[in-house]
């Protein structure tokens, strides 16, 4: 018996009313996808620095075409937020300057980073950048810095392997995602940049975190996720929420 979790099935698709999960490679997905889809994009592209030895993060991303392809499937006046390293910060605030006029840095800080590095500051923070024109969404009831300080994802938040799974026991490889974002972090994204009823894409969805957000605050999601398994695992994770 053939187990599904260890496969790849591009063209796979996970539907509920709440929003779909598409087992597709994001550039090809982006390529097919109308104009003027969505009302936000809020994802996690690989930051190409090789995170754990995964062969996933260690690719060249070409950002110039991502930044091309949001702003064709984004609405007018939507919002783009992208999570990235501090070395991709520049290629990403280049590219999508050309697109939007609006541009501001974010950072996730995280107080409880563990470990020391000698004779080196301890990294305990990601960056992000959020892209906007100048008539684009934004929720005027809350008040926002263009920081938010907030743990770890851990616990049971932090998706794990099955136990019948092999895994690694090397540091950064026990969980299923090593770059999971933590859900309150999404959900403060989520809430600043798009309304009620709105549908948000994220096309590297990973273990689903934008989804899960989006079905809490009552937005529509679209995310695509090239690894079957974490495909799975996203979808395991939005039934969850019911």
């Amino acid at each position: 018996m053939i187990d599904l979790r260890k496969q790849d099935h591009l063209g796979v698709t996970s539907s509920s009313e709440d929003g779909d999960i598409h087992n597709d490679d994001a550039f090809l997905f982006l390529e097919n996808c109308p104009s003027h889809r969505y009302e936000a994009i809020i994802t996690d592209p690989p930051f190409e620095i090789g995170i754990a030895g995964k062969d996933w993060d260690c690719k060249k991303l070409r950002i110039d075409v991502l930044a091309y392809q949001f702003h064709r499937v984004l609405k007018p006046g939507g919002n783009v937020f992208v999570f990235c390293s501090d070395f991709q910060f520049g290629d990403w605030y280049r590219e999508l300057s050309r697109y939007f006029t609006k541009l501001r840095k974010y950072a996730w800080c995280k107080p409880d980073s563990r470990g020391t590095n000698k004779g080196m500051f301890q990294e305990s923070f990601e960056l992000g950048l959020h892209v906007c024109s100048e008539n684009s969404y934004f929720d005027k009831e809350g008040r926002y810095k263009n920081y938010v300080v907030a743990g770890k994802t851990s616990g049971n938040e932090r998706m794990m392997p099955d136990p019948d799974e092999e895994w690694s026991t090397k540091k950064g490889e026990k969980t299923l995602h090593p770059t999971q974002k933590k859900l309150s972090v999404i959900e403060t994204l989520v809430t600043a940049l798009s309304k009620k009823g709105d549908t948000i894409l994220d096309p590297f969805a990973g273990t689903g975190t934008l989804g899960v957000a989006a079905k809490n605050l009552g937005r529509k999601f679209e995310m695509v996720e090239y690894g079957f398994r974490n495909h799975i695992a996203a979808w395991d994770r939005i039934l969850g929420e019911e």
